[in-house]
């Protein structure tokens, strides 16, 4: 799917577009959103408010990288707004707030929240048995474990988990911190 293309679509009004939009910041926006509160309601509620403004402002966006920066600047401020909004009083949860606030743990999410998301969609395209061994090993599962839940030899664990990093190093080459992970995370125990 080219989110480049279906924001063209979006800006000139297709709600399918949008739809297709939505279906792929929504998860990372919920992640983004719950490193700010914890209420999964009030959480669901906020992207559902920023995705209206969204559709509102559609015609000042200018490309997918704007529209990028509009969803996660919104849901950190309307987070912050929440949390102010409650008038938090505990000195753990102000010292909080002000770490929110500081650019370089606002990008750092944002690094975090999309590399996941890269990963865990390349991952999606690998085939079945390397895409489940690759599930369970990021979920901390041992070699040993692995192979007993799907029923297959550690060594045919082991050569999943060795396919797996050899085609995300390939699909995944222009994105240095994604290859990282992938080698901490699936490299273990091969």
């Amino acid at each position: 799917m080219n989110i480049s293309l279906q924001f063209e679509e979006f800006k000139s009004g297709k709600e399918d577009a949008f739809r297709v939009i939505f279906d792929h910041y929504n998860k990372a926006l919920f992640l983004f959103a719950r490193r700010f509160l914890s209420d999964s309601d009030e959480i669901e509620d906020l992207i559902q408010e920023i995705f209206i403004m969204l559709w509102e402002k559609k015609e000042t966006l200018r490309d997918v990288n704007a529209l990028k920066s509009f969803l996660y600047t919104s849901v950190r401020n309307k987070s912050l707004n929440i949390l102010r909004h409650k008038k938090i009083v505990d000195q753990h949860q102000e010292a909080q707030i002000q770490d929110m606030e500081e650019e370089f743990f606002y990008a750092q999410n944002i690094i975090d929240i999309e590399t996941y998301r890269l990963l865990h969609e390349a991952i999606e395209t690998l085939p079945d048995q390397t895409k489940k061994v690759s599930h369970l090993s990021l979920n901390g599962a041992k070699n040993t474990e692995i192979a007993e839940q799907l029923n297959i030899s550690t060594s045919t664990v082991k050569y999943h988990k060795q396919q797996a990093l050899k085609i995300l190093r390939e699909r995944l080459s222009d994105n240095y911190s994604v290859l990282l992970l992938i080698s901490l995370l699936l490299g273990k125990n091969i």
